[in-house]
């Protein structure tokens, strides 16, 4: 005679709902990285750089943000000429790097987004505030990565060295 078990069915968490601090979970590789509502995003990442002891890293990720400081830099005057954008609009790619400029934590970001009529516009991230979410994977490098200042062209590049 043939009996039937059960098998128990495994309880999934319910997901944790949008709070006003950034979420993370560590996975191979890196960190998923999920930023709330109301969160400057360049100062929540350097934060979480510093507080999990980053040495270097790559980001990439998606997301909606309000009240964005972009740059363009400009060779000849060695320095960015800015913009800023008050509305909200789509990130609709996030990608930069982690490195170390006079020992503190630089996660140097580049941004495009688009605006309600998907209009595109781009360049280095300075600054943005959260509008709905932004998602975020920081794939870790192991090795500490600086940066030193050119002062030919006004500029911190990677130390390789």
């Amino acid at each position: 005679m043939m009996t039937k078990t059960k098998k128990k069915a495994k309880k999934r968490k319910k997901p944790k709902r949008p709070t006003d601090k950034m979420i993370s979970r560590k996975v191979t590789g890196g960190y998923l990285v999920r930023l709330e509502r109301g969160e400057e995003a360049i100062e929540t990442l350097t934060s979480f750089v510093a507080k999990n002891k980053i040495p270097c890293g790559f980001l990439q990720g998606i997301g909606a943000i309000s009240d964005v400081e972009l740059g363009y830099f400009n060779v000849k005057a060695k320095r960015y000429k800015t913009k800023k954008i008050k509305e909200t609009v789509e990130v609709v790619s996030l990608l930069g790097n982690i490195s170390y400029k006079d020992k503190k934590p630089f996660v140097h970001l580049h941004v495009s987004l688009a605006d309600s009529n998907q209009k595109l516009v781009g360049g280095h991230f300075f600054k943005g505030t959260v509008a709905v979410t932004m998602e975020i994977f920081i794939r870790v490098i192991k090795r500490k990565l600086n940066r030193f200042h050119d002062p030919e062209m006004g500029f911190y590049f990677w130390d390789l060295s």
